[in-house]
């Protein structure tokens, strides 16, 4: 396999994008848990709009997750995949939470937050596999908003 780096890179980037396809599933059925659990704690009627709190846990039970994942010593092509989840995560809430106004400014928000992820992947000097992750990520969250896609 050292005469072929390049196919080396290209399982790790194939790991990176099916890895984060089955995260996204992950993040987004522990959403409907969480949201349906408080839900039926609170006694609300089943049609309710999501209690704002139960969408403040979800979120800080994904980050704090990711926050253990990402710190421990799995290798990159692993938590590069891990960090799709919280990123996608964030940028889905921002566009849940934003819901009302302009597409520029979810846009500009979503903008902000992937910038921030890939200044501290570049200070941290981490590999390229996180790039591929935060590009991978934003232009599929990109893809989502623009084409009117519902999740």
């Amino acid at each position: 396999m050292s005469e072929r780096p390049w196919l080396k890179n290209l399982i790790a980037a194939v790991v990176i994008m099916a890895g984060g396809f089955f995260l996204f599933n992950f993040a987004f059925i522990s959403a409907a848990f969480i949201i349906n659990a408080s839900i039926k704690l609170l006694n609300l009627p089943g049609n309710s709009a999501p209690p704002f709190l139960a969408r403040i846990v979800y979120v800080v039970f994904i980050l704090v997750l990711s926050w253990f994942v990402l710190r421990s010593r799995l290798n990159d092509t692993l938590k590069a995949t891990y960090l799709t989840m919280p990123l996608m995560v964030v940028l889905v809430s921002i566009g849940i939470f934003t819901y009302q106004l302009s597409m520029s400014v979810v846009i500009g928000l979503g903008a902000a937050v992937v910038a921030a992820v890939l200044f501290y992947v570049h200070h941290k000097k981490l590999s390229w596999k996180y790039y591929f992750a935060v590009f991978y990520v934003a232009a599929l969250a990109l893809m989502i908003m623009l084409l009117g896609i519902d999740i």
